[in-house]
C-alpha cells in the first residue's frame, strides 16, 4: 500500500514563490548585463556620455526575454537615471510583445511640462533599486498606463563597475500569470492562504473573496512567511476554506 504524498507545508509553499520570483528576476538581470555593455562600449569609444539612440540596440535582448517569458511578461525593458543620457533627461527603452504582432515600444509623456507627464523617479519600483541598490518588486496595482490589469512590477538596479547608477532593469508580471502558476500549488495545502504585500494587500489568494489589491481584514491571517528577498509573505487564512 503507498502511502499518500503528504499536502505541502506554508514554508515549502513559499520557497515555491521566492523560484518563481528567481525566474522573473534572471532575464532582468540579462537585460540589465545588456545595458552595461552597451554603456561600457560607448563610454570607452567615445570618452563621454551615451545618447538615447546608442539604447535602440537592447532592443534585441529586451524583445528575447519577453519571448522566452511568454505570458509571465507583459513588459520589460531598462528605464534610465534621470540626467546620465547626453540629449535626453529621462528615457526607457520598454518593450511590450504579443502573439500576432510586431513588437511593441512604450512611448510614455515624459516632459514635466505635460499634464500626461509621466515621472517614473517617484515610483516604488525605481526609487528602492535606485536608493538601496538592491532588486525590488511593487505591487499590485492597476497599470492604467498600459493594459489596466493588476501587475506587479519587479525591478534589478543597474550599476557601472564604477558605482554609477544608470536605472533599473524592469518586468511588468500580470498577477493572472503568477495565479496561473502559483494557485494550482496553493490549493495542495490543507490551508487556505493569501500572498500579501508589505502593505498587506493582497496579490493572490485562494478565496475567491480576496481579490488582488484588497486587504485581508484584521484577524483574518495568521504569522505570515516571508519570502526571500521580496517584500512578501505567505499567510494562512482563518477560518476559511482552502478552495
Amino acid at each position: 500500500m503507498t502511502d499518500k504524498p503528504r499536502p505541502p507545508t506554508v514554508e515549502s509553499l513559499a520557497s515555491v514563490v521566492a523560484e518563481l520570483a528567481e525566474q522573473i528576476f534572471l532575464p532582468l538581470t540579462t537585460i540589465g548585463n545588456a545595458l552595461t555593455s552597451v554603456w561600457n562600449e560607448v563610454t570607452g569609444n567615445r570618452r563621454s556620455a551615451p545618447r538615447s539612440a546608442d539604447l535602440t540596440s537592447l532592443r534585441e535582448p529586451i524583445t528575447r526575454e519577453l519571448e522566452q517569458a511568454g505570458d509571465l511578461f507583459d513588459g520589460a525593458g531598462v528605464v534610465i537615471a534621470d540626467g546620465v543620457l547626453a540629449d535626453r533627461p529621462r528615457f526607457l527603452e520598454w518593450w511590450q510583445l504579443h502573439p500576432a504582432h510586431e513588437p511593441h515600444r512604450l512611448d510614455p509623456e515624459l516632459n514635466p511640462q505635460s499634464e500626461y507627464f509621466y515621472d517614473y523617479t517617484q515610483m516604488d519600483w525605481y526609487v528602492v533599486p535606485r536608493d538601496e541598490r538592491h532588486r525590488w518588486v511593487h505591487g499590485p496595482y492597476i497599470d492604467f498606463a498600459c493594459t489596466d490589469q493588476y501587475v506587479c512590477t519587479f525591478a534589478v538596479p543597474v550599476v557601472t563597475a564604477a558605482g554609477q547608477f544608470l536605472g533599473i532593469a524592469g518586468a511588468d508580471v500580470p498577477v493572472g500569470a503568477m495565479q496561473e502558476v502559483l494557485l494550482p500549488r496553493f490549493r495542495a495545502s490543507v490551508h487556505a492562504l493569501v500572498l500579501v504585500n508589505a502593505e498587506g494587500r493582497v496579490i493572490l489568494a485562494t478565496d475567491p473573496g480576496l481579490p488582488p489589491g484588497s486587504k485581508t481584514g484584521a484577524g483574518r491571517t495568521g504569522i505570515g512567511v516571508p519570502i526571500d528577498a521580496l517584500p512578501w509573505s505567505l499567510r494562512r487564512l482563518e477560518n476559511t476554506a482552502p478552495h
